[in-house]
């Protein structure tokens, strides 16, 4: 039972504390900003202001997508190794997973220079969306190249 939690349970329990960490103020634009405008400006010195900010915002969003993305293979794995396979695991991940976004976001109206949005909800949503794309185009294949003809 232990070593099933560790293994199973764990890494999703981690991975809601990571995201938990990265709604704080601590991941605000502002804090990121100090980071990578000064990397984007020194990689990319051909690029004006609004195209830092463009991209600034853009790894931002990407790191919503995955960060949920790595969120729904672990509760996808820990799902199906207590439901089975199916179409109801992909179902009951997804909804685990937006209701985890929403919750994070609700997270955010505590914090000083955060804020919820929905639009952010949907990014999250996206990459978990194409997390189990990808684990279902890999169980597909894997499948017809198992089988015996």
């Amino acid at each position: 039972m232990k070593r099933r939690f560790l293994e199973y349970h764990f890494p999703v329990v981690l991975w809601l504390v990571v995201t938990f960490v990265f709604s704080t103020d601590a991941f605000s634009s502002n804090e990121t900003s100090q980071f990578i405008v000064p990397a984007l400006a020194y990689l990319f010195p051909a690029l004006s202001t609004e195209q830092i900010d463009f991209w600034h915002l853009t790894i931002r969003k990407l790191g919503h997508i995955t960060e949920y993305f790595i969120l729904a293979v672990f509760a996808y794995r820990c799902l199906r190794h207590e439901q089975g396979d199916g179409i109801e695991v992909k179902v009951r991940t997804i909804t685990f997973v937006a209701l985890a976004a929403m919750l994070d976001e609700w997270h955010q109206t505590f914090t000083a220079f955060r804020g919820p949005s929905i639009v952010d909800v949907g990014y999250d949503c996206f990459g978990a969306v194409w997390a189990l794309w990808l684990i279902a185009t890999y169980e597909t294949w894997r499948l017809r190249s198992h089988s015996i003809l």
